[in-house]
């Protein structure tokens, strides 16, 4: 895997979706919850960084929850929709321009919110990964959070295992992603951070990843199909929380820096 594959292949999905909230994940009800998760622990007073914020879908909601966001991408055509979709609902809150998640030192310690999904795991190695979380770390200032979603190679392979003995497929792994191993992210937040929340979404993949399938067999399951859409409900009741945390391949992060 080479960077220059990857972020031709994120332009290229901006060119084809442009403002649509599926540019960055095929799954709009995952990604809903992986903004109303972060949304729901911003206060009125933060300014945001969105690290690899794509076209600025999240950042232009998570406006309504805080001071200001700056919504940072590595694809130029992501930055320029962004922009397009910032224009459109009329916000003067929220800004983007082009950075990377491996360059953000202009930035460091300014910003009460720290805001990156997904974003870790399209960087092909293991060492910029990890510096990776170190330069989102120094965007935090002191009293100040990071909220990190990222995808866990042990949830990943439980998940699968769990479909495997339902005699579903396992669900490959997009070329472009390499996940993280939970211990190895853990302790490189922990350098600077101190992580206060692990937050699953395992009843939303548990009955979107194994049960749906099941039901539908041998049709195909969509991704806003009815029984997604009830394991959205579930995850906002919150009354099966941690209960499938071993399958959740995506965990936010609720991390913050003493002040």
């Amino acid at each position: 895997m080479d960077r220059n594959d990857i972020s031709a292949y994120w332009d290229a999905k901006a060119e084809a979706l442009k403002t649509d909230p599926s540019a960055t994940m095929k799954d709009v009800i995952l990604r809903s919850l992986e903004i109303e998760a972060i949304g729901r622990r911003l206060r009125e007073t933060d300014d945001l960084l969105d690290v690899g914020g794509g076209n600025a879908f999240a950042g232009i909601q998570w406006a309504k929850h805080c001071r200001s966001v700056r919504v940072v991408d590595f694809s130029e055509k992501m930055v320029a929709y962004g922009r397009e979709a910032v224009a459109e609902a009329g916000l003067t809150n929220v800004q983007t321009e082009r950075g990377s998640v491996l360059e953000l030192e202009t930035f460091a310690g300014q910003y009460s919110a720290v805001s990156c999904i997904r974003v870790l795991i399209n960087l092909p190695d293991r060492e910029d990964q990890l510096r990776g979380v170190d330069q989102l770390a120094s965007c935090v200032a002191p009293g100040g959070r990071l909220f990190l979603i990222e995808g866990l190679e042990e949830t990943f392979t439980a998940m699968n295992a769990m479909r495997e003995t339902m005699n579903l497929p396992a669900i490959p792994l997009d070329w472009h992603n390499t996940l993280l191993p939970k211990e190895a992210l853990e302790q490189r937040l922990e350098r600077e951070l101190k992580i206060d929340e692990r937050v699953d979404f395992g009843e939303y993949y548990y009955l979107s990843r194994v049960l749906h399938p099941l039901l539908v067999a041998p049709d195909e399951p969509t991704f806003q199909g009815r029984c997604n859409q009830e394991a959205r409900r579930l995850w906002q009741a919150g009354t099966a929380r941690g209960r499938f945390a071993d399958i959740s391949t995506l965990v936010l992060y609720v991390c913050s820096r003493p002040e």
